[in-house]
């Protein structure tokens, strides 16, 4: 198994050359850029067909994308200044006074200027002779610092690599948890509540669609570790951004709706989309038969079962059994087997400690950690 990621990565970049009726687009750069996504997808499938040459015959190849892409949209939220202007999240008093505000101020602004102009290059050099100068910059732009515990009853990751969603300091589930576990549904159901009175200016209809509740989503003995809440971002009616909250901005809007301009710095005109791309071939699976709502969970089981290995009962997904021949399936009939008695107290990774640091490395280089 391997990834391509110039797929993710060019999306992001470079959608909205090629989108004309995109918020961002700028028709002196679609000549240059405006085949960039339709190019990577060529170069991607002679890749593929290479790969598919040199493979036995009986080889089955599954081709699977974790998400879709789409346009960015102009509407963008700020959800931990939302929570802030509902009393729901407070900032530590010290980062909120005049000197610090400025101090702060002038540091996101190097750290914006600095990430959109430098190369990859120089970001790397930089990082390496100053590393403590780079690690405060970036705790102070994305982190949870300036942020009150003991006071904040609700708040959002708004780093990049989290969706958009939130979370309640519950006593004994957080660190610094302050909310009492008997006015949990009541302080959910209030959120629930003031989202939807986040509307669009232009149509007057609610921006976020949707919000679900962990226990609607998640299942299983680590369910307690999703969010408590989770916005719906992926609906064609509920697209928004995100962008970080900081305690200086608190009074400004929590929703804006940006011009519709070429930008002027490096952004993302793409992002993720729910449905993503799932192809399979081989002399098991039908020839040009559509695989109706197939779902990520869904490959894992469907792999084992194609390798003869019985799918544990609590294992979550199913086999894409309509995805198979039919004299396949009557050959060897999907089968489920014991449970892997995973439970929330058992949480070994299965790896040695130098590999646990790899990992930690590598996620960490991507972004993912701290």
């Amino acid at each position: 198994m391997f990834v391509f990621m110039s797929i993710d990565t060019v999306q992001h970049y470079f959608w909205q050359h090629m989108d004309k009726g995109h918020f961002l687009h700028d028709s002196k750069l679609a000549p240059k850029f405006g085949d960039a996504v339709q190019k990577v997808y060529e170069r991607l499938d002679i890749a593929t067909g290479q790969i598919i040459d040199r493979l036995p015959p009986e080889t089955t190849l599954f081709v699977v994308s974790d998400h879709g892409g789409g346009p960015v949209v102009d509407r963008t939220i700020f959800l931990n200044r939302y929570l802030a202007q509902l009393g729901l999240l407070q900032y530590d008093e010290k980062t909120t006074s005049g000197i610090r505000k400025l101090g702060k101020k002038l540091l996101h602004v190097s750290f914006s200027v600095l990430r959109s102009t430098l190369s990859s290059r120089q970001k790397s050099r930089l990082a390496l002779l100053f590393p403590k100068i780079r690690q405060k910059s970036e705790m102070a732009y994305s982190s949870f610092t300036s942020i009150d515990w003991s006071q904040t009853k609700a708040y959002c990751s708004e780093v990049l690599a989290s969706p958009p969603s939130i979370w309640i300091n519950l006593k004994g589930i957080k660190p610094q948890g302050i909310v009492d576990p008997a006015e949990y549904n009541g302080l959910v159901e209030f959120i629930i509540e003031k989202l939807a009175e986040l509307k669009d200016p232009r149509t007057g209809k609610p921006v976020i669609n949707r919000v679900y509740r962990r226990n609607e989503i998640f299942q299983g003995p680590f369910s307690r570790e999703g969010a408590d809440l989770v916005l719906d971002w992926w609906s064609e009616d509920s697209l928004f951004s995100t962008e970080p909250s900081f305690p200086e901005d608190t009074g400004k809007p929590a929703l804006i709706i940006r011009e519709h301009r070429p930008s002027v710095t490096s952004e993302w005109g793409g992002t993720h989309r729910l449905n993503g791309i799932l192809i399979v071939r081989g002399s098991d699976f039908k020839s040009g038969a559509e695989i109706a709502n197939a779902r990520l969970i869904d490959i894992a089981p469907t792999l084992l079962h194609l390798l003869g290995v019985p799918i544990p009962e609590d294992m979550d997904g199913k086999g894409l059994a309509s995805a198979f021949q039919p004299d396949f399936l009557l050959a060897r009939p999907i089968q489920s087997g014991a449970a892997s008695g995973t439970s929330a107290t058992d949480r070994s990774s299965g790896y040695t400690d130098e590999e646990a640091a790899k990992v930690q490395e590598r996620l960490q280089a991507l972004g993912y950690l701290e």
